[in-house]
């Protein structure tokens, strides 16, 4: 069967979905003085804070992989953007450095999943000879 226009609707997904994902690991960096200052956090604290969402990225990137493998990518990815949309939301009501700590790893760990079900979703929907611009064009939006 020939491939349907769809393909372009799910291409389009995937670069929103790459450029919400990068203002998301990059806005907190903008916030940090003012993190510190309300929350009263040291700069080893908030590396620390930092550091929680790369431990769960790296954590739950394979995991939420296997996921979609098993509940298919389009069911994982609404479940990746409601969890990650959560702890973003999240993020503004903690009160501690323990709070922003388990929000920042919770928040990492919903944002794993994105580019692995984005993969799985491009080897559904695309033919073949499309797969390396798609990722390609995907990469470029997440950077």
């Amino acid at each position: 069967m020939p491939p349907t226009r769809t393909r372009h609707g799910v291409i389009l997904f995937a670069i929103t979905l790459g450029i919400i994902t990068y203002i998301d690991r990059v806005c907190i960096s903008k916030s940090q003085p003012f993190i510190q200052h309300d929350l009263g956090l040291s700069e080893k604290e908030m590396g620390t804070v930092f550091g929680a969402f790369g431990l769960a990225y790296a954590l739950f990137e394979i995991p939420t992989g296997w996921l979609g493998d098993k509940i298919g990518p389009r069911r994982m990815l609404m479940r990746v953007v409601a969890f990650w949309s959560l702890f973003t939301a999240l993020t503004g009501y903690a009160w501690n450095f323990v709070s922003m700590v388990v929000c920042r790893f919770l928040f990492g760990a919903g944002e794993a999943g994105a580019f692995p079900n984005i993969t799985k979703m491009f080897t559904i929907w695309l033919p073949q000879r499309e797969r390396g611009l798609a990722q390609g064009v995907t990469w470029l939006s997440a950077r």
